[in-house]
């Protein structure tokens, strides 16, 4: 069965590219995404209303901010990755209907925002009281049409409106479905060039697709039953005024496979497994109620704007950081934020710092120390800086514990690195008292 062949997610970010890297697949990835410009919110004149930030800087995670990109060119890239695996095998077209048949340990079940394994579990969702119906309208288009280089968030109390200039010729437009109209009459084609002719004149490009979908936010009131975990759409839906719907699935599965991996490759306790859901919960909460408020200023419900980011270069992410579970309780307020990633030379050759790292934990020192087999010690004497961002990363500290999410667990001076080893042993793999 091929990858399906329309495009839906259209926008991921640094930390996801950062997901990637550490999977082994960046190069591909980096073929098919595009850098995106930035994102602005305009009046119906097109007139910048505000942006949430109003600088651009250097790639912090070793990545640019956001990448725009045609999932099924994703999809396909993906499932050619699984093909590295031979213990992997890969069945599509399949459905689960009895969770017991299911011959494993643990079930991770990321089966979209209708999830029968969600219904058949009898895990409730937690309405957000946000629910508006739009048309989303996905057109390919050769050469320069004149349109914005930059996302924009129409707030236009006539007809809210987003437009994405997505990669290599896609073009993607999503607009409010008024009262009184349905999807049914935008299936004529000729009613989606009505919207589009503020943005082309002309019948210019090929309308691949125009769907009404549901935006909407909700939350799985458990992310867990047993053996059974929820992930992605299955576990939390947010409207895409952000563009981190996706990108919060993709993280629920780098929080979840090294917590796996913890407990059937390393025997930690499977209490490490109840973290999954006290950690990214909070966050995609928190991304919901970000996505929730953008998708109001858009629908003219809320007329205040938000100050733009300050350009503070020892700002870690636009994001939220992870505010409780397996990290130090160390004052360092960097801890729960993506770590840095500096570009280094290791052994004369110039890679991004997760690749001398590891797919694991690891621990960059100024100082020896010999953490275990379960985590990477990265000696800051065997590398050269090529930018600067080592000390950042550090910041006046002898050690930073990065965990396999690049979050960053903690941070040591000489004298402590020793108990921020033993802290990460003890909370991730029971050791110690």
């Amino acid at each position: 069965m091929d990858e399906y062949p329309l495009p839906r997610a259209c926008h991921l970010d640094a930390e996801i590219m950062r997901i990637f890297q550490g999977a082994g697949l960046s190069d591909q990835v980096e073929q098919l995404v595009e850098p995106s410009r930035g994102m602005e919110f305009v009046d119906s004149a097109g007139e910048r209303l505000f942006t949430y930030e109003d600088f651009e800087r250097s790639p912090i995670l070793g990545w640019f901010e956001d990448y725009v990109f045609q999932q099924p060119q994703l999809d396909r890239v993906l499932r050619e990755g699984l093909e590295r695996f031979p213990e992997v095998e890969l069945f599509l077209g399949s459905e689960v209907t009895d969770l017991d048949s299911v011959d494993a340990q643990f079930v991770v079940a990321c089966d979209g925002a209708s999830s029968n394994t969600r219904r058949n579990l009898g895990i409730g969702l937690a309405d957000w009281g946000f629910d508006q119906y739009w048309l989303v309208v996905d057109l390919m288009l050769d050469g320069d049409a004149g349109l914005p280089s930059v996302i924009q968030q129409v707030c236009d109390a006539g007809r809210p409106a987003t437009y994405v200039p997505s990669a290599h010729g896609h073009h993607r437009w999503e607009f409010q479905l008024m009262d009184g109209e349905s999807h049914e009459e935008f299936e004529d084609h000729r009613r989606v060039r009505e919207l589009l002719r503020p943005w082309l004149p002309g019948d210019g490009g090929e309308i691949v697709r125009a769907a009404a979908y549901r935006f909407h936010a909700v939350v799985a009131e458990s992310w867990r039953d047993g053996r059974v975990f929820l992930a992605g759409d299955a576990a939390h839906q947010m409207p895409p005024f952000i563009g981190q719907g996706m990108c919060s699935g993709i993280r629920d599965a780098a929080n979840l496979a090294w917590k796996l991996k913890s407990v059937l490759q390393h025997a930690a306790p499977e209490e490490i497994l109840e973290s999954y859901e006290m950690e990214r919960r909070s966050h995609v909460e928190k991304c919901i109620a970000m996505s929730i408020e953008a998708g109001r200023i858009v629908s003219g419900q809320i007329t205040a704007f938000p100050a733009p980011d300050a350009n503070d270069t020892e700002r870690w992410s636009r994001l939220p950081p992870l505010t409780e579970g397996v990290f130090s309780s160390g004052p360092d307020d960097r801890i729960g934020h993506q770590a840095r990633q500096p570009r280094v030379l290791a052994n004369g050759s110039p890679v991004l710092l997760d690749d001398v790292g590891g797919s694991d934990w690891y621990l960059l020192s100024r100082v020896p120390h010999q953490a275990g087999n379960w985590c990477e010690t990265v000696l800051v004497d065997d590398l050269v800086d090529l930018d600067g961002d080592l000390d950042l990363l550090l910041a006046g500290q002898a050690a930073v514990l990065i965990r396999p999410d690049r979050y960053v667990f903690g941070t040591a001076d000489e004298h402590s690195i020793g108990e921020l080893v033993a802290a990460a042993e003890r909370l991730v793999f029971g050791r110690g008292s």
